[in-house]
């Protein structure tokens, strides 16, 4: 795939932090760059599709109720945790 050139203005001490990052894994300033900036792009895109199903749940009037959510954080760490809750308020039904 080609690439295409890119001018960032960049804090000193990020700069540095980038030039250390190439040096400690034998890569170029611009390769490390170009992997922070996929993996932040890609998990924007992660977020903005949780938001968008959330929103979809919520107009569909689908929640897991607070106790439930409760009860499952509470089992958090112990023999007999918990998985993560169903919705169980329906308030359109």
């Amino acid at each position: 795939m080609a690439s295409v050139d890119l001018s960032v203005r960049l804090e000193p001490s990020v700069k540095a932090d980038l030039e250390a990052e190439a040096s400690m894994t034998n890569q170029t300033a611009a390769e490390v760059a170009e992997a922070a900036i996929a993996q932040y792009l890609s998990g924007r895109k992660v977020k903005r599709e949780a938001v968008r199903q959330a929103l979809q749940e919520a107009e569909d009037g689908v929640f897991v109720s607070e106790a439930a959510i409760s009860r499952w954080v509470e089992s958090w760490g112990t023999a007999d945790e918990l998985p993560p809750p169903e919705p169980d308020v329906f308030p359109g039904r």
